[in-house]
């Protein structure tokens, strides 16, 4: 899978999610940032419909965390919007 060091955090360097909370490992920004979606854009140039499963499969991983760390539940248009509804637009 292209995209799974996206996650595994192998490179200290890398825009990588810390889990659970799903902040980046660099930036601490909520994951995935800006600099986690461009290289998440060069890792799939060609495979949209490929970095979407990709991200719905992360989504499905951060609400299953929210929903054992956290006590209120997550906004699941807020999830979407910030995992895969930004892949809709044109890279920045």
């Amino acid at each position: 899978m292209p995209g799974a060091a996206a996650v595994s955090g192998a490179d200290p360097r890398r825009h990588v999610a810390a889990r659970p909370a799903w902040r980046c490992r660099v930036c601490a920004a909520p994951w995935p940032c800006q600099p986690a979606k461009l290289a998440l854009r060069d890792e799939y140039p060609d495979d949209l419909v490929g970095l979407s499963v990709y991200l719905c499969v992360l989504l499905h991983e951060a609400a299953s965390d929210w929903a054992r760390v956290r006590t209120s539940p997550p906004d699941p248009a807020e999830l979407f919007r910030r995992f895969v509804g930004w892949t809709r637009s044109p890279p920045r």
